[in-house]
């Protein structure tokens, strides 16, 4: 556990550390009537240095009639497609109770600066606790192997996100997934979450977030052959169907793009 929340706090600092923001463009026009376009690397009420191509010039203020810079727009300021990739870990509460890793994808649309649309695929490795869920009544004192027990649950949702602010700035952000377990196991998945949105530039963006995550899950439950309602699987053992609810709080962080 302290490995990863290590892992995770490297993860926020390596992001923040390589979201530089582009240099921008600026052009200097002269009283002559020339203009030179590059990075405007200094600027005093004196003169003015630009790097064209790696060769610096230098322009007194008086020989400057004016300088218009590159206006760049961000791409969150318009609709268009969005991806995002989440990593975190989540702590299971209740009974029963299982921790797990997670990584989640989504992807869809910003149909607004505020309003975002998409579908992912979710990867939740869980970690059944001692003394925890599920257990299996097939022996004289209930053991806590199940051999039909199998990890991960592999959820997919629909994704419905909403920005207080456009995405141009920072700004908290409040999410809902909705879909279903897949693969191992069948059921409900529904994940609400909030977080805060880091505006980087106009490539990608970072995101933390924490949340709540319930999974349903039909399994077998084995038991005695003598249980009323029991069915006999091929290796001669006895099972009921059974639905179980698994309740975890999590933490993640991720990338947008």
């Amino acid at each position: 556990m302290r490995k990863l929340i290590f892992f995770l706090c490297l993860t926020v600092v390596a992001l923040v550390a390589t979201a530089q923001k582009p240099q921008r463009s600026s052009t200097v026009h002269l009283k002559s009537g020339e203009y030179v376009t590059g990075v405007i690397t200094s600027r005093s009420d004196q003169s003015v240095e630009i790097v064209v191509d790696d060769v610096k010039y230098v322009y007194s203020t008086a020989d400057i009639d004016y300088i218009t810079h590159e206006s760049r727009k961000k791409n969150y300021d318009t609709s268009k497609f969005r991806g995002f990739v989440d990593l975190g870990y989540s702590l299971g509460f209740g009974s029963p109770r299982n921790d797990y890793w997670l990584i989640e994808t989504s992807f869809g649309y910003q149909f607004t600066p505020n309003y975002y649309l998409g579908a992912g695929l979710g990867l939740h490795n869980m970690d059944a606790k001692v003394k925890s869920y599920p257990y299996r009544y097939d022996k004289a004192e209930p053991e806590h192997i199940d051999p039909d027990w199998k990890y991960p649950f592999v959820p997919i949702y629909l994704e419905g996100r909403y920005n207080v602010r456009s995405e141009s700035h920072n700004t908290p952000w409040a999410s809902l997934k909705l879909g279903a377990n897949t693969f191992n196991y069948s059921g409900l998945f529904a994940s609400p979450s909030v977080g805060f949105h880091f505006a980087t530039n106009e490539f990608f963006s970072f995101n933390i977030g924490i949340g709540y995550a319930l999974h349903t899950a039909k399994y077998k439950k084995w038991v005695l052959g003598d249980t009323p309602g029991a069915k006999r699987d091929d290796r001669g053992g006895y099972y009921l169907h059974e639905n179980q609810a698994f309740h975890n709080a999590y933490v993640k962080v991720g990338v947008e793009f």
